[in-house]
């Protein structure tokens, strides 16, 4: 029997077709949105890791003491790591407070794993600059150039509600609190002598024992595995973990080498800390305090404008932005020109964070920018470990080895055809390539020939958009 022609085909939609089609779109133009606006998890990622990994500067101890304002990185003896802050890890309480860890993944001082010691709070007696005693209580600032909050090492008893998340053992923040939560003090490592050395200096890059004053509990870090945005890193907590060899403390007391103030047993290396501080004094000067402040956010302010408008690439036209905003074409920008450009490129600064801008730049101190101090506060100079990955990235495209890359050193390297103009017909293979060679030729000049002096110019400008240097070099191996 005929049952006559089939009653759907392939192209027939069934179901909740056109709703399932208008939430697909809801979520591309939501995603798209968030993109625009930065709010990916992968933009606030990114965020917290070139705030978190930017450079920072270390105290150089003259006399190998330490001292209150010195800024030092905080040494693990069991993990191997240094003190760091994640301030994506935000404790659950009630008082503003994010995750301490001990971490091996960066090598150099950085603003996360750099801290200030300061007098405790109400200690009008000690002053910056004073040197730290043993047994001396003292306050771990975060770093100025991590964040503006008055973040300090802090520790609450132990309690149901309170504990470190892995290990259950006594909680150590980076806290808002100002408290007595909030002050530590540094012991002498061996505990049958630790009571002689009380009021001593504290020496650098030595082992000591950091003790919490509230509770007598020791810092404490152990290969207890922390997972964050960085990677595998250990706890952190207070717990005074002690050996478990006994000693003759009955009969060290009777002969007067021991009393109740000596420790009967001594602590565990996962107690061992050191205060790490400079090994040159040009270490130093990468130091940010809080007077800075108002300098470095009035220049991230104007570099995130450049690189907003035009990407990473943003900083590499800094001639163009010079141009644009020297008036009268003299080579020199003036301070009211100066502002004019901040305002014209929408720069929102206000009077005195534009003085603050302009003074700052301007190095010789004539009222007057010229071109090189402009691109100089702006971009700067690549460090050596950058510079040899640059130079590196120049040598595998300059096939030739005759110093400089054409349009022939292109070919096999950088594939036009991908290009969507090219599929669309628009443009030939050799006008791709000239495009983009000319991406990284000085402005002004563009002759087919990119010189190992332009290549250097280009990647400076893309170097100060990129604060730490683990994150320039995968970016580096990534593109070539």
């Amino acid at each position: 029997m005929d049952e006559g022609p089939s009653r759907y085909s392939s192209k027939t939609k069934i179901g909740n077709w056109n709703e399932e089609l208008h939430l697909k779109e809801e979520r591309i133009r939501k995603y798209l949105e968030k993109k625009a606006k930065g709010e990916l998890m992968i933009n606030k990622i990114h965020r917290n890791m070139q705030g978190s990994l930017k450079p920072s500067g270390l105290t150089y101890s003259k006399d190998g003491n330490v001292r209150y304002g010195d800024y030092v990185m905080l040494y693990s003896v069991k993990t191997e790591g240094v003190l760091s802050v994640d301030l994506t890890d935000r404790d659950a309480g009630n008082i503003e407070a994010y995750a301490v860890t001990t971490s091996t993944l960066t090598k150099g001082p950085v603003a996360r794993n750099v801290f200030v010691i300061t007098p405790a709070r109400g200690d009008r007696k000690t002053k910056i600059g004073d040197v730290l005693r043993f047994n001396q209580s003292f306050c771990l600032k975060a770093n100025p150039l991590l964040t503006k909050l008055n973040l300090s090492l802090t520790s609450m008893p132990l309690s149901p509600m309170q504990f470190s998340k892995i290990s259950k053992k006594q909680l150590v923040l980076m806290s808002i609190d100002k408290s007595a939560d909030t002050l530590f003090k540094a012991r002498y490592r061996d505990s049958a002598t630790r009571f002689e050395f009380d009021g001593e200096p504290v020496p650098c890059n030595a082992e000591i024992v950091i003790q919490h004053n509230r509770t007598g509990k020791c810092l404490f870090s152990d290969k207890i595995n922390y997972h964050n945005d960085f990677g595998t890193e250990f706890e952190v907590a207070c717990e005074t973990q002690t050996t478990t060899k006994r000693k003759q403390v009955l009969v060290h007391e009777k002969t007067g080498k021991l009393t109740g103030d000596n420790a009967a047993k001594s602590e565990t290396s996962g107690n061992y800390f050191a205060f790490l501080t400079a090994s040159d004094p040009s270490m130093e000067s990468a130091i940010v305090r809080n007077d800075d402040h108002p300098l470095i956010e009035a220049l991230e302010i104007l570099k995130s404008k450049l690189i907003k408008r035009s990407g990473l690439r943003g900083l590499t036209s800094i001639a163009r932005v010079f141009r644009i905003m020297n008036d009268n074409f003299d080579g020199f920008l003036s301070s009211q020109e100066f502002s004019k450009g901040l305002k014209d490129m929408g720069v929102d600064l206000n009077q005195n964070e534009q003085k603050i801008l302009f003074n700052a730049f301007d190095k010789d101190g004539n009222g007057k920018l010229s071109y090189n101090e402009f691109v100089q506060a702006l971009i700067g100079k690549a460090n050596e470990r950058r510079l040899v990955l640059i130079d590196k990235a120049f040598s595998l495209m300059d096939k030739t080895g005759d110093g400089k890359i054409t349009v022939d050193d292109l070919k096999g390297v950088y594939v036009p055809e991908s290009d969507p103009e090219t599929l669309d017909g628009k443009k030939n293979k050799f006008q791709v390539l000239s495009e983009f060679l000319g991406h990284f030729e000085a402005s002004g000049k563009k002759d087919g020939v990119v010189t190992l002096e332009e290549w250097r110019d280009y990647y400076n400008g893309i170097s100060a958009s990129i604060d730490s240097d683990e994150y320039f070099e995968l970016m580096m191996k990534r593109a070539w």
